[in-house]
């Protein structure tokens, strides 16, 4: 198989593991990248630097510890959306950018605005969830779903391409079953109090 025919699946996946968390893939890409196994192309070599490593390192930390929190994520998210839309943009044109058939400039700037556009919408899409969740008491446990998805994604679209159309499917398929699930359950009681 064709490697190129995998980098759009995998743009796609790293831009919607941004939009889960902002700051994780971006510093996966980093460790990957000052590992070894990822190799970045000008300008996005900056990510290999210590203080872009280091700073990411914390802010994912931050990020992830301030999304446990139900008090504080909703808050979070909206801070975080312009990051988030932003890291997309990066990591989409990082795994995009490798296409040579059309004018670089026009991939770069179709690359960061796809991923700002799947990033950012995700991410809007998990806060506008998240108070539900909260109020079911679910919203840490979404929260470490979330982090674990998007780690994944992150790791499969650089280490493993392949994995991420069907990582995507599979959790496309597992949101749809939860959402039926959800809406049946829903459903039961009210049946039940009609006489």
């Amino acid at each position: 198989m064709n490697p190129a025919l995998l980098q759009l699946p995998a743009a796609f996946g790293l831009a919607g593991a941004s939009g889960l968390n902002a700051t994780l893939p971006l510093f996966l890409t980093s460790l990957l990248a000052r590992l070894g196994y990822v190799h970045l192309a000008g300008p996005f070599t900056a990510l290999q630097s210590d203080i872009a490593f280091y700073g990411l390192l914390v802010l994912a930390v931050v990020e992830i510890a301030a999304d446990k929190i139900p008090v504080v994520d909703s808050a979070f998210h909206a801070v975080m959306l312009p990051l988030a839309a932003a890291s997309g943009a990066i990591l989409f044109a990082i795994q995009a950018g490798t296409i040579r058939g059309a004018d670089p400039g026009l991939v770069i700037i179709l690359s960061l605005l796809a991923g700002a556009v799947i990033a950012g919408g995700v991410h809007a899409t998990r806060a506008t969830a998240r108070p539900v969740t909260n109020l079911a008491l679910l919203g840490p446990v979404v929260s470490t779903v979330e982090d674990v998805t998007a780690g994944v994604l992150t790791l499969a679209a650089f280490l493993l391409p392949v994995a991420v159309p069907i990582l995507l499917l599979t959790a496309a398929l597992g949101i749809y079953l939860l959402v039926g699930r959800f809406r049946k359950a829903r459903r039961a009681p009210a049946s039940v109090r009609q006489p």
